[in-house]
């Protein structure tokens, strides 16, 4: 299945419309969490609870995605993504008939191992199906699913806050209109997997595995995509409290400004392909720091709400490349036979910088103020920004230390 020409837009719908299950995960929940909170009066930390059925799905996917991997290149990617479906209907959905917040956290550990199978395995199956400039655009299209999904969640959700918070949960029901599609249009690909499937490798395996694997390069791109995604998730996580605080908007008022983010990432994100055309994935790096240090800046530097907007919609714009960016160059670099496992690294780094946002934004935001915590984002934006433009300038970067360059890379 190395011809793209031979798979259907019905085939490259159906992994899109998968991917908008990664979106509606956590977007679904974050309106109705001061209903949750308020349902459970009597239980202790109830408002740190309530949060973390949005937060704990994150942390769930990071530790999960790398087991994924390996479950996706010894079993195969379609019954990877087929169970993962399943389990994202049923899980979260229980919590529905739930009265304990207790048991209401633990169906999202199901959500979690959910999504992480529907990312890693859809994202695989996209890198396995395409090559070179078609698999750029649909990468750019999976990346554009994501913000759009989100936000048309933050609406629903919102919405459905105003009749019954519970109902919210419900809406994991939509998997299984998703899955008669799965099981008709996606194809197992025809991958050697060296009997891997039927008995674990030995230590010496393991060795050889590692010996040929781009380790540096994988350790960068982790990396990287780690410290965008804590940047990245500040808007969501923190600018609402600095719009309240610097201009008193209303909650609708911070509401579209979340959503008007999400738009402009979509937006970006669907013109991948164009972008990768013009730049190598370094100098698109570099990009998506100058807009973030930029963006951050605006933000930090100004009590108006519009330009606060302008800023975040800059940064958020930016930031969001990270995910078809690191995709496409991993899937580029590393045989399909490990593919699963180096992508797996890629959503776990994703989900991982998600969740630690909160938790390592907080230092700064005590010590300085929103304002300037988020000038200091800025400023590290820049620094990544010079760094990774130098690497661009003299044509090297991480990966050329650690395997020969590809013609797809």
């Amino acid at each position: 299945m190395s011809e793209q020409g031979e798979k259907s837009w019905l085939t490259i719908g159906t992994l899109l419309l998968a991917t908008t299950l990664v979106a509606l995960s956590g977007g679904i929940v974050n309106p109705i969490l001061p209903a949750i909170e308020n349902a459970f009066p009597n239980v202790p930390n109830a408002g740190t609870l309530a949060q973390l059925v949005s937060t704990l799905t994150g942390l769930i996917i990071a530790i999960f995605a790398p087991i994924i991997g390996v479950l996706v290149d010894r079993y195969g990617r379609k019954s990877i993504l087929v169970g993962s479906i399943i389990i994202y209907g049923i899980g979260p959905s229980l919590a529905y008939f739930l009265d304990s917040l207790y048991l209401i956290l633990a169906t999202r550990v199901f959500l979690g191992i959910a999504v992480a199978g529907i990312m890693v395995s859809s994202t695989t199956l996209i890198a396995d199906y395409f090559s070179g400039k078609r698999r750029e655009t649909v990468m750019g299209w999976q990346g554009a699913m994501m913000p759009f999904g989100a936000a048309v969640a933050m609406v629903a959700g919102g919405v459905i806050a105003d009749l019954n918070w519970r109902t919210a949960f419900l809406t994991y029901l939509v998997a299984f209109l998703m899955l008669p599609l799965v099981v008709r249009y996606i194809d197992e690909p025809d991958i050697d997997t060296n009997g891997e499937e039927t008995s674990l490798p030995s230590l010496t395996e393991v060795r050889e595995i590692l010996s040929g694997l781009p380790l540096a390069f994988l350790a960068g791109v982790y990396l990287t995509m780690f410290i965008g995604m804590i940047g990245y998730n500040q808007i969501n996580v923190e600018i609402p409290f600095y719009l309240q605080t610097v201009t008193s908007v209303s909650g609708t008022m911070t509401g579209i400004a979340i959503a008007a983010v999400s738009v402009a990432a979509g937006l970006v994100s669907l013109n991948f392909d164009r972008i990768r055309e013009r730049l190598h994935p370094v100098a698109i790096i570099a990009c998506i720091f100058a807009a973030a240090g930029v963006g951050f800046l605006i933000a930090g530097l100004t009590g108006s709400y519009w330009i606060i907007v302008v800023g975040i919609i800059i940064a958020g714009a930016g930031l969001i490349l990270l995910t078809p960016t690191m995709n496409y160059w991993v899937a580029s670099r590393i045989t399909e036979q490990y593919r699963g496992r180096a992508l797996s690294g890629v959503t776990t780094t994703q989900f991982l910088g998600m969740f630690m946002s909160p938790i390592a934004a907080q230092p700064l935001i005590s010590s300085l103020g929103n304002g300037q915590a988020l000038v200091a984002m800025g400023g590290l934006g820049f620094g990544l920004m010079v760094l990774f433009a130098v690497m661009a300038l003299r044509g090297r970067s991480v990966s050329d230390t650690a395997s020969p360059p590809q013609p797809n890379d």
